[in-house]
């Protein structure tokens, strides 16, 4: 009876410190990354960021587009405006790092596919490609309404 009292104090101390640690985990990548913005693409009145060490969460994902919106815009001028004002925006996740045409299937930005890769005429380089990992879409219509998308779930 004692044997099992000490195991299920045991179990109690191993569950609280994992539960611990995965919070402290989780508040690291959710507070203290800092976001890097790699590059900006624009063709016509759509843009793509690519970035680095984005946080994790949706809630985070958007307290970070809305904090650094304004710097982001000035920064690299954009968004390019469609006849209406109409623009989108996709921001797309290169922590893997940038890879050559060769190492994944090209296809076109609106490929459906997650597998392919988006590839950047502007980068000089063989890698010039990212997985299409896209983190978060701002959209904004004709009449002026703002959406976010965040795999596939549309917030306003």
């Amino acid at each position: 009876m004692e044997m099992d009292l000490q195991k299920s104090r045991h179990m109690k101390k191993i569950i609280l410190t994992i539960t611990i640690l995965g919070v402290l985990i989780a508040t690291y990548l959710n507070f203290f990354r800092k976001p890097e913005v790699v590059l900006v693409h624009n063709v016509k009145e759509m843009t793509v960021i690519v970035v680095k060490d984005f946080p994790f969460t949706q809630t985070g994902r958007l307290r970070w587009w809305k904090e650094n919106e304004r710097v982001v815009k000035e920064k690299y001028h954009i968004p390019k405006r469609a006849d209406g004002g109409v623009y989108y925006i996709a921001i797309l996740d290169v922590n893997h790092g940038f890879k050559k045409v060769s190492e994944a299937d090209y296809t076109s930005w609106y490929s459906l596919s997650k597998d392919d890769l988006f590839c950047f005429d502007e980068i000089k380089s063989e890698r010039r490609c990212i997985e299409k990992n896209v983190l978060m879409e701002i959209t904004v219509g004709l009449d002026g309404s703002i959406g976010y998308i965040f795999e596939g779930g549309y917030v306003d």
